[in-house]
């Protein structure tokens, strides 16, 4: 294998800034105030249990961050790649991905996995030098999340290409996430910003290296990076990412309403919860086509500079915590899926599957999110990838699909997009603004006539609904009052308040949501 180059992003910027670049506090501009309003402090995750590995590039001899600084001391590291000193840059990405202190908004992961960027590629990890059928080792212990706060190159596209698809395959076959922080200036490096099946990480302020993944690495065209975050270099902003993925991944063991769910940890979902979340800021476009036929349309999921925007934990967590809600493969007789929440299913080529979602009042945003996996074929040399569309349609009578596109999406929704359907990316968004009060379904079709099943992750986070479940008459109180209502309205009622369950029959079932919520 040829000689590699590489890089820490911003190594000097990030010392000399890191007071600077907190001057707002990264937990109000990252969600975490929020978060901590909506639970109480001591219900806030903090990444507890979430096992971290920290790779550096070794600079004289040191790769590792300063332990026995006050914000990193009390912690158990574990120095894959041999002794070190202490390197500043480890020091500053630490501090955010797992320091106790200010940039820190994931205190509670105190087991960190230390490894050298070259040790971590070759043969401490994805093992890129090795033979074509050695495949990457596990994660150590517990790891389940990679924080890359550099970029690198082996100066030729196709031993750059083989590490991708490396990297790509221990997060499918693993569910370690890997977070990767795109270059500041000048041109794009492949590792690991060129990933599908990782988060890649740019700046809140715009100021990085943004341009399509070029020609020459799988699928170019593809939108590099992801998602943002507020920092002054993208080596904090990647360990303010690690840091909410900690957090994501503590709710999704720990919530009652995800733990115990094998699906709830996959890397696909954490993903998806993550990307889902991201706060749109002023000015941020997809490209969805503004009038004419079109209208409603983007072959171009995200925005080419801020992905889905800047990672926000507060939207995050309500996705995951959600929960998960089954979809069906026909629109007919659904169940009304929640205003937040996520669901994993698998696909064969061609196939469709449906949600149904309630708006009571005009949603001023929804966002919507898929993704699925890149799968390397044996020995690396190839690999394979599903091509999903995703879709949001009107409920017109008999559960029909009402399309929403071009003029019929008028009055409906004020801007953005009602379909996703890139050709190259491995993620499909909606982002949707003004959304009229009605019922929706939400589809995710696969459009490619490949063999073999893809498994998919979506998500979606509606405005919060904030009446009482149950509540038929409005009052705020599940009471004898709340029977009364239904039973005078009882049989066929399209659209009544009294048809809890969202069938159009006040019936039974109806009851049965009153007495639940009692």
């Amino acid at each position: 294998m040829v000689m590699m180059h590489s890089t820490v992003l911003g190594a000097c910027a990030a010392t000399m800034l890191a007071s600077a670049a907190h001057g707002g506090g990264v937990a109000s501009d990252t969600g975490l105030e929020d978060l901590i309003a909506r639970l109480g402090a001591e219900n806030t995750p903090t990444g507890a249990g979430v096992e971290v590995g920290h790779v550096e590039v070794e600079t004289s001899g040191n790769y590792g961050p300063d332990t026995s600084h006050v914000e990193l001391a009390d912690k158990n590291y574990t120095f894959m790649s041999g002794t070190t000193g202490v390197s500043g840059h480890a020091t500053q990405v630490a501090r955010r991905a797992y320091g106790t202190g200010v940039p820190g908004i994931a205190p509670g992961v105190d087991t960190i996995w230390c490894y050298d960027t070259l040790d971590w590629l070759l043969d401490g990890f994805l093992r890129s030098s090795a033979s074509s059928s050695t495949v990457p080792l596990e994660p150590p212990g517990g790891c389940a999340i990679f924080n890359n706060s550099w970029i690198a190159s082996f100066g030729n596209t196709t031993n750059d290409r083989v590490t991708l698809r490396r990297a790509d395959w221990s997060v499918d076959s693993d569910d370690v996430m890997i977070i990767n922080g795109v270059a500041n200036t000048g041109d794009h490096a492949a590792l690991m910003a060129f990933m599908f099946n990782g988060i890649s990480v740019g700046l809140q302020n715009g100021n990085h290296v943004a341009d399509p993944v070029p020609s020459g690495f799988d699928l170019p065209g593809r939108q590099v990076p992801l998602i943002v975050a507020p920092q002054s270099t993208t080596s904090n902003a990647t360990g303010v990412v690690t840091a909410a993925t900690a957090l994501i991944i503590e709710t999704a063991r720990t919530h009652p309403n995800t733990s115990g769910n094998f699906f709830a940890t996959l890397s696909e979902t954490i993903k998806v919860a993550l990307l889902c979340g991201g706060r749109h800021e002023a000015g941020w476009s997809n490209g969805a086509v503004a009038s004419g036929p079109e209208r409603g349309r983007t072959s171009v999921p995200i925005d080419e500079v801020f992905g889905v925007g800047t990672v926000n934990v507060d939207r995050s967590w309500q996705v995951m915590a959600g929960g998960q809600h089954d979809g069906g493969s026909s629109p007919v007789g659904l169940p009304l899926a929640g205003d937040a929440g996520w669901d994993v299913a698998t696909m064969f080529g061609g196939g469709s599957d449906y949600w149904r979602f309630d708006v009571p009042v005009l949603a001023d945003e929804v966002s919507i999110l898929l993704t699925w996996h890149q799968k390397a074929n044996t020995g690396f040399g190839s690999y394979r990838l599903a091509n999903h569309d995703l879709r949001l349609w009107g409920r017109g009578k008999g559960d029909v699909l009402v399309d929403l596109t071009g003029d019929a999406g008028l009055g409906v929704f004020g801007a953005g997009n009602v379909v996703s359907e890139s050709d190259v990316d491995n993620i499909e968004h909606l982002y949707i603004n003004d959304l009229a009060p009605g019922e929706y379904f939400l589809e995710v079709t696969r459009v490619d006539g490949a063999g073999g099943v893809s498994i998919y992750a979506v998500a979606w986070l509606f405005p919060e609904i904030t009446g009482v479940a149950g509540d038929a008459n409005g009052d705020g109180i599940v009471n004898i009052l709340d029977i009364v209502a239904v039973l005078a309205v009882w049989g066929p009622c399209e659209g009544c308040v009294e048809d809890l369950n969202g069938d159009d029959v006040v019936n039974v079932l109806d009851l049965l949501e009153v007495i639940g919520a009692w």
